[in-house]
């Protein structure tokens, strides 16, 4: 199986290979466990693939943010889908499910309860990706101040009005502009998620405190973005150190 190719020449991927090795790993467990089956062969033979992706992590520092965003400045839409996106660092889906109703200026936060996609032709919208997704998101004064402005400025927008009424397909579209126009590294909508919890591992805040702004585990923050924590086995190690020589 791990040697199979497609007409292409193409194998399949580390992560699908990963995904295989878990459920047969499951099967067997249950075999194991109920019909007498004396090992489990799939932890026997050790695993096939990986968990990470093929794709290169990217991310944009503050400054490559700020110079991206000076050419989103002409295009009112695409200005604010990206501040909220960057400094908020919600998902792309979250991000287009948005209405008037999700925010609340007095308290200065936004509630991520839903998702959008458009499948076939139709705007369907869904719940978060996973029950941690549904959260509500303090924003920063100078975010709250440019949402309620936005927002007051959409002619006709009712309380239940998608705020950002366009597709993913316009942002690409948008990123790629921005990115060329200001000659800085190309990457994905979703590394601006990314970015924005690099932001705030530099910031010096906590994979719990992260977790619950971006809608996940703090464990799946500390396996994914282990990179970007580089100082911090230093710091647990000198720890130890101190403690040993009673410092």
């Amino acid at each position: 199986m791990i040697g199979y190719r497609n007409d292409k020449g193409k194998g399949f991927s580390p992560m699908y290979l990963k995904t295989i090795h878990n459920q047969l790993t499951a099967i067997f467990n249950h075999a194991v466990r109920f019909y007498e089956l004396k090992s489990n062969p799939a932890r026997t033979v050790g695993c096939m693939g990986s968990k990470k992706s093929d794709k290169e992590m990217l991310v944009w520092t503050k400054e490559e943010y700020i110079k991206f965003s000076d050419s989103m400045m002409d295009k009112d839409i695409s200005f604010h889908a990206f501040e909220i996106l960057y400094w908020c660092g919600i998902r792309v889906g979250e991000l287009l499910a948005l209405t008037p109703a999700d925010f609340n200026f007095k308290e200065g936060t936004v509630s991520i309860t839903k998702s959008y996609q458009r499948i076939k032709g139709e705007d369907i919208i869904t719940t978060p990706k996973t029950e941690k997704g549904k959260r509500i998101i303090n924003m920063p004064d100078f975010l709250v101040d440019e949402m309620q402005d936005y927002i007051a400025r959409l002619y006709g927008c009712k309380q239940k009005s998608r705020i950002f009424p366009i597709t993913k397909a316009v942002l690409y579209s948008e990123m790629r502009r921005g990115a060329t126009e200001q000659n800085i590294k190309k990457i994905r909508i979703h590394d601006l998620r990314h970015s924005h919890v690099s932001l705030l591992i530099d910031m010096g805040f906590s994979a719990v405190a992260i977790a619950d702004r971006v809608g996940h585990e703090s464990i799946d923050i500390t396996y994914h973005y282990a990179h970007l924590f580089p100082t911090k086995q230093n710091e647990i190690a000198n720890s130890l150190n101190n403690l040993k020589e009673g410092n």
